[in-house]
């Protein structure tokens, strides 16, 4: 199998897209201030791509890997764990868990990357979209809508999402506090790395397939701190973990049926392009030689209900179900 790893890219608001290639393939956890890095949700592994050739607006040719696909679990196995993390936040072992599951669809025989790709750019203009493939994670692909970091001169910004709807009404208070236990940990993270810290009220964020609640944060680095190590205390955020962090990462990798690999972990640049920004990797699937795995997950409360949260994780698949 080819070493060769392949990246393409397209930052949210703007036309163009980036491809970068190396037939060398990738370094682990360089950390370096310049590149294109992505992570392994479960090892907490950054990955970045060796020297890359990097072209504007020329999609590349591709070094197709496949992974075999994770486990798929039924509707009735989902609804079951959610109603047991109900009881587990309740009894107060845990404020917020986010429980993921993967739902599988047959590759189509005429199903095109580059066509999929320059869809999704189309229908989801304000989202990060990328296209990924190495013998290390497999082919990805996705189309994220929740920055974890951005650098623009000296400030820096990321964002508190929470809460899924379809159609723009009242959000609940089971919404509302959702967002706001969010909001309080990047907050309380980033009082560590900085002194100077503004935060607007929720407001809601149409991604054009569903509608979150969103919060936008914005702060300098006090003098001395370092990114990578502001990145590694954020992430993994409550909007895709829990909250206690480390507790509910243990747990989702002892209750989920699936590893998440690049689901969940970040990806971007920085220092490349003109860009400096890091994004979630959500709404994203990973491609296998016959089938499409799509990754889903949702933030549960002690409020959770079980059918709610599956019908959360279908309109979820929507994004990228209408783009292949």
């Amino acid at each position: 199998m080819s070493d060769k790893a392949t990246v393409v890219y397209r930052m949210p608001n703007e036309e163009d897209f980036y491809s970068l290639s190396s037939e060398s393939g990738l370094d682990v956890d360089s950390e370096s201030e310049n590149g294109f890095f992505f992570s392994d949700f479960n090892t907490g592994i950054i990955y970045e791509i060796k020297n890359p050739e990097i072209k504007k607006n020329n999609w590349p040719t591709v070094s197709f890997h496949f992974k075999t696909p994770e486990s798929e679990i039924s509707k009735e196995e989902y609804l079951k764990k959610v109603e047991e993390i109900t009881h587990s936040i309740q009894s107060g072992e845990f404020k917020k868990v986010v429980f993921s599951r993967i739902k599988k669809i047959h590759k189509p025989t005429e199903f095109d990357i580059e066509r999929v790709f320059k869809k999704l750019c189309k229908k989801y203009p304000k989202a990060f979209v990328y296209c990924i493939s190495s013998k290390e994670t497999g082919t990805w692909m996705g189309a994220s809508p929740e920055l974890l970091l951005n650098k623009n001169g000296e400030s820096y910004k990321t964002v508190s999402l929470a809460g899924t709807r379809v159609n723009e009404v009242d959000w609940t208070e089971k919404e509302k506090k959702e967002q706001q236990v969010v909001t309080d940990y990047i907050t309380k993270k980033i009082s560590s790395f900085s002194s100077e810290l503004k935060v607007t009220v929720p407001y809601d964020l149409n991604t054009g397939s569903v509608i979150h609640l969103k919060s936008d944060i914005q702060f300098k680095l006090d003098r001395n701190q370092s990114v990578w190590d502001l990145v590694k205390t954020l992430h993994p955020t409550p909007a895709v973990c829990g909250i206690p962090k480390e507790k509910a990462k243990q747990f989702i990798e002892q209750t989920e049926s699936h590893r998440r690999g690049l689901y969940t972990g970040f990806i971007g640049p920085m220092g490349m392009n003109g860009h400096t920004s890091l994004f979630v990797n959500l709404r994203c699937m990973q491609i296998h030689e016959e089938s499409i795995s799509l990754y889903l997950g949702g933030g549960i409360m002690e409020d959770s209900v079980p059918e709610h949260e599956w019908i959360e994780t279908e309109n979820k698949a929507l994004t990228l179900l209408n783009s292949i």
